[in-house]
């Protein structure tokens, strides 16, 4: 078997991306609050009953205990333990700066909300990994592990020594370790994660080439999607009181530039020579402005109404004077079919491998047996998202 190591899937399907990284980029800031889960992040977990061997116990521990101390069992996938550790460990360090700003029972519902987040997406990499590595013979599997070993080695060890700022295994494994991580947990999270993607690259069946009516039917019901919001390119000549001492010298400013637009002087010359504007320099030229992104109507209404090339009348307001004209207009609409197949295609791509991944995922399911701590019963296992208190 040939392992694809430069196969890089964009996991866009919620529950396939939870977790991708071994570890959050240095400094990734705060850790959210107890978050609930999506529809699509759930888990639809098929089997009604899950078998727990011998000696492995799904509870929860009491609502003070911290899910990172011990060896707390939050899943049983197809028999094996799936532990708290394994899922929160790409946030140990900004747990641990976390906890001392909460009290025991506001840090424990801080791990289990980020624990009900990623849970359906550790279980599906798990899955697939597991999935990858079955279908495999022994020389197969070692050829794997030696070119995931590459992998890591090559990929994904330059960017932990940018991310930690460091020059040496040595110094990382230091740094790791006041986060309470280890390398040879990176490690084996990045190669359960890229022999997820591989399972995924070999299954999932995405076509490339879309028949034309096809993607035309898209377009047609995707046209929110295409549409074109009104904009005007225009110059502009502001003559403000504050700059010229007062609403007297700056009505006898913008009167001298009307005469000089009227005997032929070219607007840009004229912005150049009495605007006050900001875009004087260039000519009194904006680039392209939106319809509805205007500080005043009138003027807004002006560009979107005068011929292309015309001169607005002087607009007056209690500390300036102002002349706008529209030089270039697009009045809005839809992108048309011609012009944006190739953004279809993509986006039909996109689409058909998202539900690919689905089905692969959701096949793999339908044969495993998995129960979570969060259901605490026997029935099918679904993570539940927790109730948010609505806001006023």
């Amino acid at each position: 078997m040939r392992f694809t190591t430069l196969f890089l899937f964009t996991l866009l399907l919620s529950g396939l991306t939870a977790g991708c990284r071994s570890t959050p980029p240095r400094n990734a800031g705060k850790i959210p609050g107890t978050p609930g889960t999506s529809a699509a992040e759930k888990p639809a977990f098929a089997q009604k009953d899950p078998v727990v061997p011998t000696g492995l116990t799904l509870k929860k521990p009491p609502k003070t205990t911290d899910w990172l101390s011990g060896t707390h069992i939050v899943a049983i996938v197809n028999s094996e333990p799936v532990f708290a550790s394994e899922v929160l460990q790409r946030q140990r360090g900004a747990l641990t700066q976390a906890k001392n700003r909460m009290t025991p029972p506001e840090y424990r519902s801080l791990q289990d909300g980020l624990i009900r987040k990623q849970l359906g997406g550790y279980v599906e990499r798990k899955l697939m990994s597991k999935a990858l590595t079955r279908s495999l013979t022994s020389d197969q599997q070692k050829a794997l592990r030696e070119q995931l070993d590459q992998l890591f080695i090559e990929n994904e060890l330059p960017r932990l020594y940018e991310d930690y700022d460091v020059d040496s295994r040595a110094e990382l494994k230091k740094k790791l370790a006041d986060e309470g991580l280890t390398l040879s947990v990176l490690k084996e999270d990045f190669q359960q994660q890229q022999s997820a993607m591989e399972f995924l690259r070999q299954e999932a069946r995405v076509r490339e080439k879309f028949p034309p009516s096809e993607m035309l039917e898209w377009y047609r019901n995707h046209l929110d999607q295409f549409a074109v919001v009104p904009r005007v390119r225009w110059r502009q000549v502001l003559v403000t009181s504050a700059k010229h001492g007062g609403r007297d010298a700056a009505r006898k400013v913008i009167d001298e530039a009307v005469r000089k637009l009227k005997t032929g002087d070219k607007f840009a010359d004229v912005a150049r020579e009495f605007s006050d504007g900001p875009a004087a320099s260039d000519g009194g030229q904006w680039d392209w402005t939106q319809k509805g992104s205007f500080s005043e109507d009138r003027v807004e209404k002006a560009l979107f109404a005068l011929e292309l090339g015309t001169v607005s009348q002087v607009f007056e307001a209690d500390d300036y004077f102002q002349l706008v004209k529209p030089i270039e207009r697009d009045d809005g609409g839809h992108r048309s079919f011609e012009k944006v197949q190739a953004e279809i295609k993509k986006k039909m791509f996109q689409q058909e491998r998202i539900s690919e991944m689905k089905r692969v995922v959701d096949e793999l399911k339908q044969t495993a047996v998995i129960s979570t701590v969060f259901t605490g019963s026997s029935e099918p296992a679904q993570i539940k998202p927790e109730r948010k208190t609505p806001t006023p």
